[in-house]
């Protein structure tokens, strides 16, 4: 009775730890809350191997567009490349934009982007060419925090907006959020003086 009281409390406290480790570590800005931004980052996701808008992608998009109609933004840089199959993300993201009402001159495409670092180095390049200075950044719940986080290292003034997560894509999301933050709480102990930077 005693070790299983024991092993349930090690189940319990330390993805409790591991989230306040995390949370310390890699901070996030806050939510949007309606403000006005000079551009909208939506952050790809890959589609499924025959093209069509995977769940989670499409929650992405259905908030980036509803971003744009409530005039959050007036422009969206669509960010990712083809990565895990031959679609490109934002390709992918753009068109179905435009299918929800988003008109192709207030759509930037980023196709670069092989992973969330280089989705915020490319985008800062965007906005700099286009005198953008504020950004809000569109992803997933448990991407968030990483965007963010590069975000802020890179010098990007933003604040961030979650999609919703499907429902069938619940645990998956769980699962992935530990891999995310495992791997980068990995890679800052690694190479702490670098992140300081």
């Amino acid at each position: 009775m005693v070790i299983a009281a024991y092993i349930l409390g090690v189940f319990i406290l330390f993805p409790l730890a591991f989230i306040i480790v995390i949370h310390s570590l890699f901070r996030r800005a806050s939510y949007n809350h309606g403000q006005q931004r000079d551009v909208l980052i939506l952050l790809g996701y890959p589609a499924k191997k025959d093209g069509s808008l995977s769940p989670i992608l499409r929650e992405r998009i259905n908030k980036a567009a509803q971003a744009y109609h409530q005039g959050i933004c007036r422009t969206i840089i669509c960010s990712g490349a083809a990565v895990y199959n031959d679609y490109n993300e934002a390709e992918i993201m753009a068109a179905r934009l435009m299918d929800y009402g988003v008109p192709h001159s207030s759509i930037l495409l980023e196709k670069q982007s092989q992973n969330t670092y280089q989705n915020l180095v490319h985008s800062r390049e965007l906005m700099r060419q286009n005198n953008f200075t504020t950004a809000v950044i569109v992803s997933s719940p448990w991407h968030l925090r990483k965007a963010s986080f590069y975000a802020s290292k890179l010098g990007i003034e933003h604040t961030v907006e979650k999609s919703r997560i499907p429902k069938r894509h619940v645990f998956i999301s769980i699962v992935i959020y530990f891999y995310i933050y495992t791997k980068m709480l990995f890679y800052h102990l690694r190479y702490q003086s670098q992140w300081k930077k």
